[in-house]
């Protein structure tokens, strides 16, 4: 039975009150801004708690429209290859993804006072869990390597923190993405984002580079935005201007971007195996700014990785007789041989100019040095957190720091052992998504779903062996761990809409256990 309408009053002016004193004792000690912020974030926190799902989209909105707003926090760690005090700075996607990991806490321990251990289960119910417990626990392992080799403690504590504890968003989205209908609202809010995103990077190529600069000024930097924000790679005049949109780096946004690239092919498939003319025209527009944000970002990396994404596309295109698909295959090889013959001036300055060549040698020299670090240690590396720290080899001294390569970096921090665990995680992945692909070919929707993300994860694991985005790229990060989680909750929904399905009998089944025959007795 309810409490009486007086009692609900009373409670309601009660929290009223309580939070306009709060909000008193907050602006007579802080900035009115900060003090409205910590009530806004309580506020944000207990929508969130009664419905998780608002989080999770939150969370994807920020990290895809504004990855680097937030504030900021100087934690004085000095790291000498860079000359440069590290700190943390709390994205908006970050802390509202944390609030979205207190709730489910919150839950969880209101779970084992009640007793219900099917909560639980929510969050590991996927084949995926195994690749990301084993990532985490070799990653701690390489924390307490690099302790014993002298690494900073606040170091290693800041590389855990901004890289693997990410891994949790993975447990989040398989716990609150449950049903088709929230998937579907992820993914349209996904194509959505992506095209406002390329779409502003191409307005940023036509008002310039000093809008760009203004912009940053008057507009991200009052968002929190770091000050490095890069529009140009390197200094020199014979550098070609790239885009990079709210992202730091034109790098990092050509990672996104081949993120978002089969998104566009895919869901222009499902629109036209559905008859829907008209959204196969907004996928097409989005596709197409997609497409050239994507080569204004020069990044070559994330031009390799949308190669490799085409050829794909033209193998499943074969397999599945969707014979535009191989067409257009055809057709982007016969244009990258006559780009490569008639190259673009944009093109020769990302290949053939000055800062290339200079890229080429120095990450030659990387990977020599790389590759002797693990060959002095290559089971298990030689830990976490030794950036810009002096290693002493057979009486020789050198500074570590990251290469433009994920995996080759992995080995040298995490040994043989790390990488073969992270990359066990991008195999349950695809073979997850591969297997729901296969038994959902009368369902477009899971089927067409499933192809994007397999292909998305394809361009960043292809760009990764060009760039380090999977190791320091906060943004990146975190999508790349809300990718995964995405994956396990397709295969989920499958699953379970399969055994709805299935049909159950009008009866239920007799047994046939017969009862022991009875004696027989005679009066």
């Amino acid at each position: 039975m309810g409490s009486p309408a007086y009692i609900r009053v009373a409670v309601l002016v009660a929290v009223v009150a309580f939070l306009g004193l709060c909000i008193g004792a907050l602006s007579s000690r802080l900035p009115v801004l900060i003090a409205f912020g910590v009530i806004a974030g309580i506020a944000l926190f207990v929508i969130i708690y009664w419905k998780p799902f608002i989080g999770v989209v939150l969370f994807l909105i920020s990290n895809l429209v504004i990855p680097q707003a937030g504030p900021n926090w100087n934690l004085g760690i000095q790291v000498a290859i860079v000359g440069e005090t590290r700190g943390l700075h709390f994205n908006v996607h970050e802390i509202v993804m944390a609030m979205v990991l207190l709730a489910v806490i919150i839950k969880m321990f209101l779970a084992v006072w009640q007793k219900d251990w099917d909560e639980f289960a929510k969050l590991t119910r996927s084949p995926i869990t195994i690749g990301v417990v084993l990532y985490l626990l070799t990653s701690i392992l390489a924390c307490f390597i690099g302790l014993i080799n002298d690494a900073s403690g606040l170091l290693v504590l800041f590389r855990f923190v901004r890289t693997v504890f990410f891994a949790y968003i993975f447990f989040m989205v398989l716990y609150v993405v449950r049903d088709r209908k929230q998937f579907q609202i992820l993914v349209v809010t996904m194509l959505i984002c992506f095209t406002l995103i390329a779409a502003f990077g191409l307005v940023q190529k036509a008002l310039g580079e000093d809008w760009s600069n203004r912009f940053k000024e008057k507009v991200l930097g009052k968002l929190g935005y770091p000050e490095d924000v890069n529009y140009v790679a390197g200094e020199s005049s014979a550098q070609a201007y790239r885009i990079n949109s709210t992202f730091l780096h034109p790098n990092i946004l050509g990672g996104y971007l081949v993120f978002a690239l089969p998104f566009f092919v895919s869901f222009l498939s499902l629109s036209w195996r559905l008859r829907r003319y008209w959204l196969f025209l907004m996928i097409l527009a989005g596709l197409a700014v997609n497409c050239a944000a994507l080569f204004l970002t020069g990044s070559r990396a994330a031009w390799v990785a949308a190669g490799c994404i085409a050829l794909l596309y033209g193998l499943f295109g074969f397999f599945d007789r969707r014979v535009w698909l191989v067409a257009v295959t055809v057709l982007l090889i016969f244009a990258l041989i006559f780009v490569m013959l008639n190259p673009p001036e944009f093109v020769k300055k990302r290949f053939s100019g000055l800062s290339a060549q200079e890229a080429a040698q120095a990450r030659i020299y990387q990977y020599k040095l790389a590759l002797d670090y693990f060959l002095e240690h290559p089971i298990f590396g030689i830990g976490m957190g030794m950036e810009g720290q002096r290693i002493t080899e057979n009486n020789l001294r050198y500074t570590w720091a990251a290469v433009e390569n994920a995996y080759l970096t992995y080995l040298v921090s995490h040994g043989l052992v790390g990488l073969l665990c992270l990359l066990l995680v991008f195999a349950l992945y695809w073979g997850v998504l591969l297997k729901t692909r296969s038994g959902s070919r009368d369902d477009p929707w899971i089927y067409f779903s499933a192809e994007a993300f397999i292909l998305g994860m394809v361009g960043f694991t292809v760009s990764n062996m060009f760039g380090a985005w999977l190791l320091f790229a906060i943004p990146m990060v975190t999508l790349l761990w809300f990718y995964v989680g995405m994956a396990g909750s397709l295969y989920n929904i499958q699953r379970e809409e399969l055994a709805a399905a299935q049909p159950q009998p009008p009866f239920p089944a007799a047994s046939l256990t017969l009862p022991p025959p009875s004696p027989i007795t005679t009066d």
